[in-house]
């Protein structure tokens, strides 16, 4: 087959796949996906507890095992060009160590602060609908409940 009859059913299959009105349906969204956006508020819990009692910890334990071992290997071959390798190795190691704890922390926070975003939102389009319909209160379509809450609580503090 010549390179440009494959090119042209390369080119051709492509297009009969390519959507640009959304994506295939599948666990990631799409066409037939009904989900939209959702936040598990326990989810976020159990990772950031996650996070905290066992990948952390156990992080910093794996980097402190393997600085150990490597001090030690360096010592014994201080005098050789070895130990200097090995030296090098190490700082190596400890910036990566560094870095991967950094981000397990950046993660912790984000998801930690995922209701401020939310909230912060919220009041923000709150704030935009009372600059554009200052005399119009803020209602729930319906019945008012005799006690006076509103009938769909927000369960942002929840998270």
């Amino acid at each position: 087959m010549a390179f440009e009859e494959e090119w042209g059913e390369l080119r051709a299959e492509s297009v009969a796949r390519t959507r640009l009105n959304g994506t295939s349906p599948g666990p990631l969204g799409g066409v037939g996906d009904s989900q939209g956006l959702s936040s598990s508020a326990a989810k976020k819990k159990a990772a950031v507890a996650a996070l905290e009692q066992h990948v952390q910890p156990d992080t910093g334990a794996a980097g402190k095992l393997m600085d150990e071992a490597m001090e030690a290997a360096g010592k014994g071959f201080k005098d050789w060009a070895t130990g200097a390798g090995l030296n090098e190795a190490l700082k190596g190691w400890r910036a990566s160590v560094k870095a991967l704890q950094n981000r397990l922390s950046a993660e912790k926070s984000a998801l930690s602060g995922t209701n401020v975003l939310f909230q912060g939102a919220d009041l923000g389009l709150g704030g935009e609908f009372a600059r554009r319909f200052p005399s119009a209160p803020p209602r729930l379509p319906g019945p008012v409940p005799a006690d006076g809450k509103p009938l769909f609580p927000s369960r942002l503090a929840d998270y």
